[in-house]
C-alpha cells in the first residue's frame, strides 16, 4: 500500500480540498444505512425446510494451481511479481448440505480473499444449478502466497497484480465444479463439533498482550453412513509466516494443516476457512516454512487428541441466508482527514457487501466481508451460547470492506486500524450488532 499512499500524497499536493474532507463521526444508530440493514435482517426469509429429513452432506476438492507463473497476491511490496515456483498446490474445497429439495454449499479456496470478481462470475453460472448468495457460503484460507490477478481497481492491482480474466474465470469454474461434484456425493451424515484452545499458536499482532485473543480451533466433523469422513476447521491466525519476498506459490499453514489431517485421520477431505483473523498473527517456533510446518503440526495434534471426545449425530435442521449490509460513506484516512468517497471508490471500487448464514443443526456459520477481528467475538458468542448455538465466524465471504476491529483502536496508528479501516470507527460495533440480530433470527 506504500505506492498507493505516495500516489495519494501527490494528489494532495495538487489539490487537498478536492480530495479530502472531515471525518464523519455520526453515531451509526441514527443513520439510514443502519435502519436499512436491520430491516433486511428482520424481514428477509431464511431458506429452510419444515420436513424432518436428515441432512445429507457431500464434499469435493479441485486443484486450482495455475499451470504457468502468474501474479501473486498478499503484499503490495511484491509489485505484482509472478510466482517463480510452486511450493505446494492450492485448492478449492466444497461441502454441500441437502435436505429434501433444500441445499446449501460451503466453499473455501486457498486464496488471499474470496475475490469480488470471482464472486460476480460465480453467481452468473451457479444460478442455473440452484445456487445464489442465499445458499452459497464463501470463505478463503487467507494465504498471502497464492495467486492474484483478480483485482480490477488500483488497490486490487497493487495487492494482487494485473487483472487476469482467465484466472478469474478458471477459479469460478473450479468452484462450480467442486460444488457440483460435492452435491453428487451427498449422503446421510452424522455431524459433530468441537472447540479446542490453541493459545500457543496465535498472538495479537495489533496491541500484543494488551489485547484479547480468539484462541479456539473450531472443528466440524462429518461421518457418512458409508464410513467416509471429513472435517471443516477454522482458526484466527494470519497465514503470514513466510517472508513477503518469497515468490513460491503456497497454501501456507492452512494447506499444510489440512494435508496432515487428511493423512493422519484418514479423511476424504479436510477444509480450512479463515476465522476472525483481524489483528491475529501466527505463533510457532522456527522461521519461514519451518514455522509453517510447526504451526500446522501443532494444530493438527490438538485436533486429533481431542477428536475422541466428539459426539456425532444426524441433524434435521438446515438453514441459509444472505443479508445485504448497507454501509456508511467511506472513511479512508490520511492524517485527521478522510478522502472523499469518489476517490476511495476510484481506488478500491464499489461492491455490495453482506453477512452470510449457514446453520446445520446447532452449528451456525456467519460469514463476514472483511478481516473480522477476533477481539469482537465474545459478545457474539455469548449471544449464541444463550441460544444453545455453536458459532463459527469466518472472514472473506465474497466481498471486502477492509479490516474490522474494535472502535477503541480507531486512533491507533497501525496498518490495520488506519490504512485498512475503510468505513469508520463504528464498523466493528455495527457488524457485531447485525450478527447478533442474525443469531436471534436463527432461533425463530
Amino acid at each position: 500500500m506504500r505506492y498507493l499512499t505516495l500516489f495519494i500524497i501527490g494528489l494532495l499536493v495538487g489539490c487537498q480540498s478536492c480530495i479530502t474532507q472531515n471525518l464523519d463521526t455520526t453515531p451509526y444508530q441514527t443513520t439510514t444505512y443502519y435502519q436499512q440493514s436491520k430491516k433486511q435482517i428482520v424481514e428477509l426469509p431464511l431458506i429452510t425446510s419444515n420436513t424432518n429429513d436428515t441432512v445429507q452432506v457431500g464434499w469435493a476438492k479441485i486443484n486450482i494451481t495455475p499451470p504457468y507463473p502468474v501474479a501473486m497476491a498478499g503484499y503490495g511490496k511484491r509489485k505484482g511479481k509472478k510466482y517463480e515456483q510452486v511450493h505446494d498446490s492450492v485448492w478449492v474445497r466444497a461441502f454441500v448440505f441437502k435436505k429434501g429439495n433444500q441445499k446449501a454449499a460451503w466453499v473455501t479456496a486457498d486464496l488471499l480473499i474470496m475475490p469480488m470478481s470471482v464472486t460476480e462470475q460465480l453467481l452468473k453460472t451457479l444460478v442455473n444449478k440452484g445456487y445464489t448468495l442465499n445458499n452459497t457460503y464463501l470463505t478463503a484460507t487467507h494465504t498471502h502466497y497464492s495467486y492474484g490477478g483478480w483485482g480490477k481497481k488500483l488497490a486490487g492491482r497493487i495487492m494482487a497484480g494485473k487483472y487476469n480474466k482467465n484466472l478469474v474465470n478458471n477459479t469460478a469454474e473450479a468452484i462450480e465444479k467442486a460444488i457440483t461434484q460435492a452435491e453428487k456425493t451427498a449422503a446421510p451424515t452424522a455431524i459433530g463439533y468441537q472447540e479446542i484452545p490453541a493459545t500457543a499458536f496465535v498472538y495479537n499482532r495489533l496491541v500484543g498482550q494488551k489485547g484479547d485473543l480468539d484462541t479456539l480451533i473450531r472443528v466440524m466433523h462429518f461421518r457418512k453412513t458409508s464410513g467416509e469422513k471429513a472435517l471443516i476447521c477454522t482458526f484466527a491466525a494470519h497465514p503470514t509466516s513466510v517472508a513477503s519476498n518469497d515468490l513460491r506459490l503456497s497454501a501456507e499453514y492452512p494447506g499444510a494443516l489440512v494435508q496432515l489431517l487428511e493423512k493422519q485421520m484418514q479423511l476424504d477431505i479436510a477444509a480450512f476457512g479463515a476465522g476472525a483473523v483481524g489483528s491475529h498473527g501466527p505463533q510457532a517456533s522456527g522461521d519461514e516454512y519451518t514455522k509453517v510446518s510447526n504451526l500446522a503440526m501443532g494444530l493438527a495434534d490438538k485436533i486429533q487428541v481431542d477428536q475422541e471426545n466428539v459426539s456425532l449425530a444426524f441433524q434435521t435442521n438446515l438453514r441459509s441466508a444472505y443479508f445485504p449490509v448497507s454501509l456508511n460513506k467511506p472513511q479512508w484516512r490520511l492524517g485527521e482527514k478522510r478522502f472523499r468517497p469518489w476517490l476511495f471508490y476510484t481506488v478500491f471500487g464499489k461492491y455490495p457487501a453482506g453477512l452470510s448464514l449457514l446453520q446445520v443443526g446447532p452449528i451456525s456459520f456467519i460469514g463476514t466481508p472483511c478481516d473480522f477481528s477476533g477481539e469482537l467475538l465474545p459478545e457474539i458468542t455469548t449471544t449464541a451460547s444463550a441460544r444453545n448455538q455453536k458459532l463459527i465466524v469466518t472472514s472473506f465471504n465474497g466481498s471486502y470492506i477492509g479490516y474490522v476491529t474494535p472502535e477503541k483502536y480507531f486512533s491507533l496508528k497501525k496498518y490495520e486500524t488506519r490504512d485498512m479501516n475503510f468505513f469508520g470507527p463504528y464498523t466493528g460495533t455495527y457488524l457485531v450488532e447485525l450478527i447478533k440480530l442474525i443469531i436471534q433470527r436463527t432461533n425463530e
